[in-house]
């Protein structure tokens, strides 16, 4: 084949068309081809051929020596330039990512990417591209993020990197694989390869040094480790592997590490093997261990359960166990796992196993827990028709519970979940009257408390939250349902006592979910963390949005406008508006605002009237103090200060029936506003200062400033408050109104780089001229004149080049 390549060049050049012959992996050639190599080389110097060669390190040994005999005569004739290709570094590679996906690259996929292709250009574009292909890497927010559990897959399709060592002889390719699955096991390797292998241990020695020749492998000294020279190498051969290969292979290992004649450094590797090696080995020393080591991971705190690998460990531990009362258990929790993960479907199918093959063994109460998380499964992983049907009639695929209180609890679950509020009250009172045995009276109470709160009607959430330290204490407490009382504070905006009742149950705000500890990190004034939270979350495998999460992508994208990220904005929400919110006004109050900053104020008041219309109609209270406040911004916007009493009147009502000191907050702001009543201003002064959450107390100084109630002292505090957390909109407007009321606006330098910065945000957002003078409330002629100069002092020529240096943060201030 060569050959017929060289004679097709030959002919180009004498034809005399202008001709490029490009060979890859000439470190494949023999000595003779790389003779006649040269030979062709030589013939065509002189003619409009050029051959373009690639060749990657090392040569093998047996054409080592011809191949720098070749080389070095070419390069002395002037007849190669050579071209030395280093990996890309870890921040080079961040680049890479992002000119790819047009989406700045997050750390983890960029480690994630980095472990698997040590910066090899070609092999981290072919597994970016595979990876997005196959889900493994979504955008959010204009940051591409590895979808959890992607880190611990290996993108299929990537079968050029096995072909080398596809192409070599039968034993060397099944020492590849041996390798693939036993290689952390250091010394070992070569005896466990001659066990796998069946053959002599110094058989095996030549077979891992024929592929260390061949650039395949490489001996680690310092461990005396055999190891793949490209990772993703190592991962496709791993992954080419049949089911049989994959668990003999794991069952070597474990064998090894069990009798001791083998150390691996990597605690999660055993475990890895163990489920990989399944009843293979003694499947009760391995459901301990794979417990146990699922444990560890939850121990270690944080993020350590956000990890795949716990995920898949528990499940297998289940399939391994034959305890009748164990496995169920396993199956749950594994479920439990998978929801806080975002990973539905997984908990769903483990929570029909337990339905189908373990109702049996079920007690009634941990019946109805584990028919009350596969209704949760169903609502996350957006199965809505199926839990319709329970809402209908309290049946869950004929295992659900038997008994008529246990249905009417099934069915009021199922209408908590589908936000039918009214219907849970209705459903449930039935409940709670007849209930004799106390068996299902309390989780009643939960759930009707829980549909009574969005409905304004806060005394059953007061006294349930009231009781949970001590039933914490006694063991009666489950962390779910701590998890949801805590989220119901935090979307209320109740942060101070959401962190109480953690701190009174024993938990911290890392076992939380990605949405409550978004909130957390934002009012406690880490905007940073709190929106890398909120992509994370956004970009789980949830189909549906919940009243916390409600709250996140409301709080994620009022950040995102006072950024000036306005487009950003609007796509989060649009995100959040196909995944059916539970609280959708307050997405539409977040929209509002992004409407009015784009100098739509009928849209905005439109957008407005429609959520206040829905939210009384469904009798939906909570969360509406902020939806009532943006219906006052737009009235101010347009110069209605009269529907400002509306307001205020509504909001009244809020504060008055949940008790909440955010809804009493806005209430104060309102009221300060419609009544000139100064005390009024000061209290929600001392309220926002007193609940210690920079963004909000940052909004009601804006707000009172905005209505008129602030002074200079309040206009330059709040200012530099808004300097301290980067709202580049907010800082903006109160320039403006800085100077109508005769207040110095301080650094006349700073100013003028945050204007600077603020119109490059815009540009970067994709919006126009037009538009971004509406924003700003400027000519189209200034908007211009400025552009003209931010393009000239930043050297970028075009909108897009300078949109593309924002998302790289090569264009800083």
């Amino acid at each position: 084949m060569l050959d017929r390549l060289f004679r097709r060049a030959g002919a180009g050049a004498r034809e005399k068309r202008p001709t490029v012959l490009v060979l890859r992996h000439l470190q494949h050639l023999s000595p003779d081809e790389l003779f006649l190599l040269e030979d062709v080389i030589r013939q065509l110097d002189g003619t409009d051929t050029r051959c373009v060669c690639t060749v990657t390190l090392p040569v093998p040994r047996a054409s080592r020596a011809a191949f720098t005999e070749v080389f070095d005569r070419l390069r002395q004739d002037g007849l190669v330039h050579h071209v030395n290709l280093r990996p890309l570094s870890p921040r080079r590679l961040g680049a890479v990512i992002t000119a790819e996906m047009e989406a700045r690259a997050e750390p983890a996929l960029v480690d994630w990417l980095w472990s698997l292709t040590r910066g090899w250009p070609a092999a981290a574009r072919a597994v970016l591209r595979t990876a997005r292909d196959q889900g493994h890497v979504r955008v959010v927010d204009r940051h591409a993020q590895l979808v959890s559990g992607g880190s611990g897959r290996c993108p299929s399709g990537i079968g050029e990197l096995v072909l080398p060592v596809r192409e070599s002889d039968g034993p060397v390719w099944e020492a590849a694989k041996a390798v693939a699955v036993l290689g952390p096991l250091g010394e070992a390797v070569p005896r466990l390869t001659a066990e796998t292998l069946s053959v002599t241990e110094r058989e095996a020695r030549d077979l891992l040094a024929r592929l260390a020749d061949a650039g395949v492998l490489r001996y680690r000294r310092s461990d005396s480790a055999w190891v793949y020279r490209l990772p993703l190498a190592g991962a496709a051969v791993g992954v080419s592997l049949g089911p049989y290969e994959r668990r003999s292979l794991a069952r070597i290992a474990v064998s090894a590490l069990w009798q001791g004649t083998a150390r691996c450094a990597d605690p999660s590797y055993l475990p890895e093997q163990l489920a990989a090696a399944g009843r293979l080995v003694d499947p009760e020393r391995a459901r301990t261990e794979l417990r146990a080591a699922a444990e560890r991971l939850a121990h270690q705190g944080g993020d350590a359960y956000d990890d795949h690998r716990a995920v898949r460990w528990l499940r297998v531990a289940a399939d391994l166990t034959t305890d009748p009362v164990e496995r169920p258990r396993l199956l749950l929790e594994h479920a439990q796992i998978c929801l806080a993960q975002g990973r539905a479907e997984e908990g769903l199918h483990s929570l029909r196993l337990v339905l189908r093959a373990h109702r049996d063994h079920l007690r009634p109460h941990q019946l109805l827990d584990v028919c009350f998380a596969h209704m949760a499964a169903l609502y996350r992983a957006g199965e809505l028709t199926a839990l319709e049907k329970i809402a209908a009639d309290g049946t869950l695929q004929h295992h659900g519970p038997a008994g008529p209180l246990e249905r009417a609890l099934t069915r009021g679950c199922a209408l908590l979940l589908l936000g039918r509020w009214r219907e849970v009250r209705e459903v449930l009172a039935a409940v709670r009257r007849d209930d004799r045995s106390g068996l299902v009276e309390w989780k009643a109470e939960f759930l009707a408390a829980t549909a009574e709160l969005w409905l304004g009607v806060a005394d059953g959430t007061d006294r349930s939250r009231a009781t949970l330290p001590a039933r914490h204490r006694a063991g009666e407490a489950t962390a779910a349902e701590v998890h949801s009382r805590v989220g119901e504070l935090l979307t209320l905006g109740e942060i101070r006592r959401a962190e109480q009742l953690l701190a009174d149950t024993g938990r911290s705000p890392g076992q939380l979910g990605l949405p409550s500890r978004m909130l957390i990190a934002l009012h406690r004034g880490r905007p940073r963390e709190a929106m890398d939270l909120a992509r994370r979350s956004a970009v789980t495998g949830v189909h549906t949005c919940d009243a916390v999460q409600s709250a996140m992508y409301h709080h994620a994208a009022v950040q995102l406008v006072c950024g000036g990220r306005l487009t950003r904005a609007s796509e989060l929400l649009a995100l959040a508006r196909a995944r059916q919110p539970m609280l959708p006004h307050l997405l539409d109050s977040a929209q509002a605002l992004c409407d009015l900053v784009h100098g739509d104020a009928e849209q905005a008041r439109s957008l407005l009237r429609a959520a206040v219309r829905r939210a009384e109609s469904d009798g939906v209270v909570a969360g509406t103090d902020l939806l009532w406040l943006r219906v006052a911004d737009a009235a101010m916007h347009v110069g209605r200060s009269e529907v400002l009493e509306e307001c205020l009147a509504k909001v009244e009502v809020v504060a008055r029936r949940l008790g909440t000191e955010r809804a009493e907050m806005t209430r104060l702001v309102l009221h300060a506003a419609v009544h000139n009543d100064q005390g009024a201003a000061r209290a929600a002064r001392r309220l926002a200062r007193q609940r210690q959450q920079p963004l909000e107390e940052s909004a009601v100084l804006a707000h009172l400033i905005r209505y008129g109630m602030g002074d200079p002292a309040m206009m330059r505090d709040t200012y530099a408050m808004l300097g301290e957390l980067d709202a580049l909109m907010p800082r903006f407007w109160l320039r403006s109104l800085m100077r109508t009321h005769g207040v110095a606006v301080p650094g006349r330098q700073t100013t003028a780089a945050e204007n600077e910065r603020l119109l490059a945000v815009l540009v970067s957002e994709g919006l126009t001229n037009r538009q971004i003078a509406k924003i700003l409330r400027t000519s189209e002629k200034s908007v211009e004149g400025r552009l003209s100069r931010l393009f000239s002092r930043t050297g970028h020529g075009s909108r897009v080049e300078l949109a593309m240096a924002m998302l790289t943060g090569r264009l800083r201030w």
